[in-house]
């Protein structure tokens, strides 16, 4: 993987140094205008020097603050591909640290915006630096009916290959994040009172195109897993059996997720008289389907139930779905053990004093 590849992701673009210096709406119209240059096939910036620099420097300050046991700082980059406007971006997440991570470099849409020539440069990775990789989607509620169709990139329908692909390198999806929630929707749902929650369904990512109810089956999760298990008795290999977690996609570095105490997705949304007014997706044909600021969710956090707090045991646990996705303010963690004592006395403080432990070991 260690080649020359002049290319670009999401992480740059030639306006994003010009109008950080700025601030406010000039430093939001320099990102917008990234966001929809993600449309594009040709590459903002073609300085791959620069590109592997900026990925080292990232690398190094996740190894920095990476404390195994008391702080993950897990390596990873976004691919986004977003073809006519549709998502279909995936967080791409190492198990290794810097010293396999900078053998490769971000795969970006301008590489290529198929999910399958994303999983062939995993699996390049993986053959070449004996390292781990995973995809995690995002935002199928925005993807134009695209995130689990069932067709590939290409328009052809899926076959043993990409199911049992997609199946190895997409163990997790995003359910629910600031951008709305991918569970399900009340067209799916109709049943379920809480089908409504976080909906975002009016367009798709970039605004270009409004939603139709014959793109919600392909868009959500529930929907999605019955899908997969008619693929499945198809092609003999279930491409859509994932586990779900949350996250908050949040564009400010900031943890600030509660509702009472939301920074916003974005700079521009941090607190300010203003930010209720904030158009987020502008959709030109009907304002009426335009998308707010106010409308994101504050939350989406991401459970793992894993053996101890490290880079390895996280991403072992994600590998086996052993994750759940929830919108609540903190994850309450609980302790299920048994122990089959003859003869022995164990005071409740012992007991107690164990659970401390291990708790604050992991």
């Amino acid at each position: 993987m260690d080649r020359e590849v002049d290319s670009l992701g999401a992480a740059g673009g030639g306006v994003a140094v010009p109008v950080a210096s700025q601030g406010g709406d000039a430093a939001f119209a320099g990102m917008w205008e990234i966001i929809q240059s993600l449309d594009d096939r040709e590459a903002p910036i073609k300085n791959s020097q620069a590109i592997r620099s900026a990925w080292q420097a990232y690398t190094a300050l996740a190894d920095r603050y990476n404390e195994p046991r008391r702080f993950t700082a897990l390596i990873g980059f976004e691919w986004t591909s977003m073809p006519n406007g549709n998502n279909l971006h995936r967080v791409v997440v190492f198990r290794d640290g810097a010293d396999k991570a900078n053998r490769t470099r971000p795969y970006s849409q301008y590489d290529s915006p198929d999910p399958e020539d994303l999983w062939r440069m995993m699996a390049a990775y993986e053959q070449e630096t004996g390292g781990r990789a995973l995809a995690i989607p995002h935002n199928g509620n925005v993807s134009g009916g695209l995130m689990f169709s069932d067709v590939d990139y290409t328009g052809k329908p899926l076959n043993r290959e990409y199911a049992t692909a997609r199946s190895r390198w997409e163990p997790l999806i995003e359910a629910t994040q600031q951008k709305g929630d991918s569970e399900t929707h009340p067209f799916l749902s109709p049943n379920d009172e809480f089908a409504d929650f976080g909906r975002w369904d009016k367009v798709n990512l970039n605004g270009t195109v409004a939603h139709r109810p014959e793109m919600f089956p392909y868009e959500y999760a529930r929907a999605a897993l019955k899908r997969g298990l008619k693929l499945e008795d198809a092609l003999g290999v279930n491409p859509f059996k994932f586990g779900m977690i949350g996250s908050t996609d949040a564009h400010t570095a900031l943890a600030a997720v509660e509702e009472e105490n939301y920074f916003g997705k974005v700079s521009l949304l941090e607190p300010n008289p203003h930010r209720w007014g904030h158009t987020s997706i502008e959709y030109k044909p009907d304002p009426t389907l335009d998308v707010y600021g106010w409308e994101m969710l504050a939350s989406g956090y991401a459970g793992v139930w894993a053996r101890e707090n490290t880079r390895e045991a996280l991403f072992d646990a994600m590998q086996r779905k052993e994750v759940y996705a929830t919108t609540v303010v903190g994850i309450l963690t609980s302790v299920f053990f048994g122990v089959y004592l003859w003869g022995v006395d164990l005071l409740l403080t012992q007991i107690i004093n164990w659970i401390y432990r291990t708790l604050g070991a992991a």
